[in-house]
This record gives structure tokens, C-alpha cells and sequence, in this order.
């Protein structure tokens, strides 16, 4: 099979793939896939995330588009301090791409960038919208993912940096998803680091 073939049968799987989906998709065991997958790597058709993992495409993928495909089979979408810097409420730009998932707290790798994963619980999960950039949180629900992981894991509030989020002036705003935490403890604590985030906004 000539590469420009082998190409055509990747790129209609759709974006990343597994060294084994590739064997798969090429009828090839997993060590000629790897093969090719690193000939398409060197002819700039694919790029090496990280181990047994490639993105099939032209240039190198946007790191935030390509979560859901680093993180699977568990959903998850860009949150945190991640998320505010892509939607322009804060100015600085996070060294890793925060992400919330059903899957555990962990760091993830790759060669376009590292995901600092942490864990929601499924009645949390949720508060994003889909952008070109891939699915990225909202601007409170990225503040609520924050305080709130912050207190589940820390037992206090983390320091916010200062936020420019139009239309963010009460609590109440975040009651949907601060009427689902469980704990009392945690509930009181991320309560208690909305407020302070609030005050941090200079768009109110």
C-alpha cells in the first residue's frame, strides 16, 4: 500500500486514531501500522501525540480541539484558567491546558501540549459549549470548576487572578451547579471563592 493510500484510509477515520485502529483501518499488523504512521509522521501527513497515539492531518492539531480525543473513552472538555484565557477573561496564558473530566486527576503528555486533567463528579460535569478551539467551558462555569476543585481538593480557596467577565455579579449565577455539590464542607468553601472571584471582575 503506497503512503499517499494509506493516507486517504486514515484521514477518513477522522482526526486521531490508535496505533491498533490504524492496523485495523490498514489490515496490517500493529507494527507496520507503526510503521507508516511514522513515514506519515516524517512526510508531514500525521503527528505522534504520544505513545500509540497520532493525529492523521497537514500540520500540527490545535492542542484544545484534540481533548476529547487524548482523554477517551472518558469525556472531557477544556475548563479552568484554560478555559478563561481562551474566551479573553484573563490575560495570562496557562503553561498547561486545564481539563475537566469524568476520568481521574492526572497529567497527560504530548508532543502539542500537556493536559493537567482533574475529576468532576458526572452531576458536575457539563457547562461547555462546542467553539472551533474544541469544547470549551463557559466563563462561570470555568470559575465554578475552579473554586470548586479547589475546595474538594485543597479544603480552600485558590487565588484567583483578576477576571474581565461581563454580566458576572452574583452568586446566584452559579446556584445551578452549587446546588449539586453533595458535600456541605466543599459546598460552603466554593461559595465562599465565587464571591471572592466575583470581586475580582472588572466587568460587572
Amino acid at each position: 500500500m503506497t503512503g499517499l493510500a494509506a493516507y486517504a484510509r486514515l484521514e477518513a477515520l477522522g482526526g486521531v486514531v490508535t496505533t491498533a485502529e490504524a492496523a485495523a483501518a490498514l489490515r496490517v499488523s500493529p507494527s507496520a501500522a507503526s510503521r507508516i504512521l511514522r513515514a506519515l509522521d516524517a512526510a508531514g501527513r500525521a503527528t505522534h501525540l504520544r505513545s500509540g497515539l497520532w493525529h492523521i492531518g497537514t500540520g500540527r492539531p490545535l492542542a484544545t480541539a484534540i481533548v476529547r480525543d487524548v482523554l477517551r473513552p472518558h469525556p472531557a472538555y477544556v475548563s479552568f484558567l484554560s478555559a478563561l484565557n481562551l474566551v479573553g477573561a484573563i490575560d495570562q496564558r496557562p503553561r498547561t491546558i486545564g481539563v475537566a473530566s469524568l476520568d481521574r486527576a492526572r497529567t497527560i503528555e504530548t508532543t502539542v501540549g500537556t493536559y493537567a486533567v482533574h475529576h468532576l463528579p458526572p452531576e458536575l460535569f457539563g457547562g461547555w459549549e462546542e467553539t472551533p478551539k474544541g469544547p470549551v467551558a463557559t466563563p462561570t462555569k470555568a470559575i465554578f470548576d475552579l473554586c470548586y476543585v479547589a475546595a474538594a481538593h485543597r479544603g480552600r480557596p485558590r487565588p484567583l487572578p483578576e477576571l474581565d467577565v461581563p454580566g458576572l455579579h452574583s452568586v446566584a449565577q452559579f446556584e445551578p451547579w452549587l446546588s449539586r455539590v453533595q458535600n456541605a464542607r466543599v459546598r460552603t468553601v466554593t461559595e465562599a471563592a465565587l464571591r471572592r472571584a466575583i470581586e475580582r471582575s472588572r466587568a460587572r
